[in-house]
């Protein structure tokens, strides 16, 4: 008898804690659909805009989103951007207003496309250091204990046609461009043996002195010279 009642209590148990667990899972699903509802009813406020543009995207998605977003102004006309270029930098105004339309087309903000003008001058500038540092180091490899006359024969030369052309060569994009490339420091330097000094007219411009010039000495004389021969007109 003991065990037979010990049965009733145990079944009585176990129907309990069935009863308890399907009432916890009915709760959970009214809180569910309760949940499901109202972000629904939230969705549902919205322009059908935002409700497309956010998809499948849950509150705290879109709040996300709004917060990436609510600073984000793309410029929409050329006015709207400002740039501002390197001391060495003048770009034509056909390629600035080129490089305007892209940064509308492509929906930048205004200080977006300042950071990009920066990197590209940063870049051209490294890019041009490194190619006069290999340049160096080739004019040292083939010319040696020679580089010092080669260049101060190139400035020669370089001096004369800018002086033949009233100074328009050196200042110059492509003069400028011309006087520290290597390969036509090499060229100005043998079109100076071709044609001699007293054809030229002028002395060394390094007064004498065999020793090699860096390409800044190298332009930063032509400048020179240039503005002394000026000075004396």
């Amino acid at each position: 008898m003991a065990l037979e009642g010990e049965g009733v209590a145990a079944t009585a148990a176990r129907t309990e804690t069935s009863a308890n667990a399907a009432g916890a899972e009915t709760q959970t699903a009214e809180a569910g659909r309760e949940s499901g509802g109202e972000a629904e009813n939230w969705r549902a406020a919205l322009p059908q805009e935002l409700r497309d543009a956010l998809g499948d995207a849950d509150p705290a998605e879109a709040a996300k989103v709004y917060a990436r977003g609510k600073d984000y102004v793309p410029a929409t006309k050329a006015e709207d951007i400002t740039l501002k270029f390197g001391k060495d930098e003048s770009p034509h105004p056909g390629l600035e207003k080129m490089f305007k339309e892209m940064c509308i087309a492509k929906k930048m903000t205004p200080a977006q496309a300042q950071a990009l003008v920066e990197f590209n001058g940063k870049l051209n500038a490294e890019a041009q250091r490194l190619y006069l540092e290999h340049g160096e180091a080739q004019l040292e490899e083939r010319f040696g204990a020679d580089t010092g006359k080669v260049k101060d024969n190139a400035l020669k030369m370089f001096s004369a046609l800018d002086r033949a052309m009233d100074g328009r060569l050196s200042k110059s994009t492509s003069g400028r461009q011309i006087a520290s490339d290597p390969l036509v420091v090499e060229a100005l330097s043998l079109l100076y043996g071709k044609v001699g000094e007293d054809s030229l007219g002028g002395g060394s411009p390094s007064g004498g002195e065999d020793k090699a010039l860096s390409d800044k000495e190298f332009f930063e004389q032509v400048l020179n010279k240039q503005q002394g021969a000026k000075a004396a007109q």
